[in-house]
């Protein structure tokens, strides 16, 4: 599961020694814990027997930034009836809740339902966090010198509808309300000064309307189809939002599969706001789902676009491997971007197939960032995309 809310932290995200020893712990829990069986190819969703999975997975781990973190995660996957004819999706119900030595606390509880035989969508979140994090800035060029840290405390919340309209074709819309704060901000740095355009504290009120366009095999691990996503957002003083912006989302997704079992996946990715939204809404770059090697928002503007293409495939048993490349740039406006400017990243990653039935994978993913000459490890539950 992955959090939905747009200032929600995933507590899955970890720094290298602390994602190595909870991924060897996480792989213990999952062989003694899941029914031995026949290693079997991740399933669509046509072919996925009904019934109920229980993914329970303990967290313990230790970072510099956090000292000593430990708490859990669980996800439930159900399927509350199936369709004549078609394939439904497994719904899910999930929590987490991470604590570490030194105060730091990141929780959530999140929804996804497939009703009226996967018809209707619905999603939900809520989350409390507080979590350190780094600013550079904001721009598609901004120095490794201009970092500095702050911290957020954040409530927040999400609730989404979609109705199938055609099919394949999704209409809806999501309201997302949260409140931030920030906390601990460097005595030297940009945020301080108040300077930086969305920094103050308030709340935040967004809606958007959604166009959906899924003909996935598996919404978990999808081997082929496409998933399209258009999304017209806002906030203001009509929402009783502290902060005013709109904004325009196109997210497209195509899986290939050339071989039985290997997939080829491609997302291109275009995010635009206009107004002033908080500088953590703004689109941004890095982190374990778009440029992974490069710290989470280490580039971010009104503008991005990026591109991101996987070979996924199996090795033995429930291990697979992924190799990954990826591209992507901020600007101001829509004018601002080159094809000089991108950003790229380069990297492969090892799956652990948790849960066979559902197509269900704990992946823990390296990349390299070219433009700051270092890498990231990742760990996660779920493809990137």
């Amino acid at each position: 599961m992955r959090a939905e809310g747009p200032l929600q932290r995933d507590p899955r995200r970890r720094g290298p020694a602390a994602a190595a020893f909870t991924g060897l712990l996480m792989t213990v829990c999952c062989v003694a814990g899941v029914t031995a069986q026949e290693a079997l190819p991740p399933p669509d969703s046509s072919s996925a027997a009904p019934g109920n999975t229980l993914v329970p997975l303990p967290a313990l781990f230790y970072q510099p930034e956090t000292g000593t973190g430990f708490g859990g995660l669980a996800t439930y996957y159900f399927r509350p009836g199936a369709a004549k004819g078609r394939s439904v999706p497994p719904s899910e119900f999930g929590g987490s809740a991470i604590y570490t030595t030194r105060k730091q606390i990141l929780t959530s509880l999140s929804t996804r339902l497939y009703l009226s035989g996967g018809t209707l969508r619905l999603a939900g979140s809520v989350a409390f966090n507080k979590f350190p994090t780094k600013f550079w800035g904001i721009g598609n060029e901004t120095p490794e010198s201009a970092e500095e840290d702050y911290t957020p405390l954040t409530f927040a919340a999400l609730a989404e509808g979609l109705r199938e309209v055609r099919r394949g074709w999704y209409v809806g819309a999501r309201l997302q309300v949260a409140h931030r704060t920030l906390r601990e901000v460097s005595d030297s740095g940009q945020l301080v000064t108040g300077t930086v355009p969305g920094s103050a504290d308030g709340r935040i009120v967004e809606g958007t309307l959604l166009v959906t366009w899924d003909t996935r095999d598996n919404t978990i691990y999808p081997t082929r189809g496409r998933y399209h996503q258009l999304g017209l957002l806002g906030a203001g003083a009509g929402l009783l939002s502290d902060f005013g912006y709109g904004g325009t989302r196109l997210d497209m997704r195509q899986y290939v599969s050339p071989v039985r079992r290997h997939v080829l996946a491609f997302r291109v990715l275009g995010d635009a706001r206009t107004g002033t939204p908080p500088f953590e809404l703004l689109p941004q770059l890095g982190g374990d789902v778009l440029l992974r090697g490069y710290y989470q928002g280490r580039f971010r503007d009104q503008v991005m676009v990026a591109l991101q293409t996987e070979y996924r495939f199996p090795v033995i048993w429930r291990i697979g491997l992924v190799a990954f490349a990826e591209a992507g740039q901020v600007a101001p406006r829509l004018d601002g971007l080159a094809l000089d400017a991108f950003k790229a990243s380069l990297g492969g990653g090892l799956r652990f197939l948790l849960s066979p039935k559902e197509g269900l994978n704990v992946r823990a993913d390296y990349g390299y960032g070219f433009d700051v000459k270092s890498g990231g490890f990742y760990l996660a539950i779920g493809e990137a995309f």
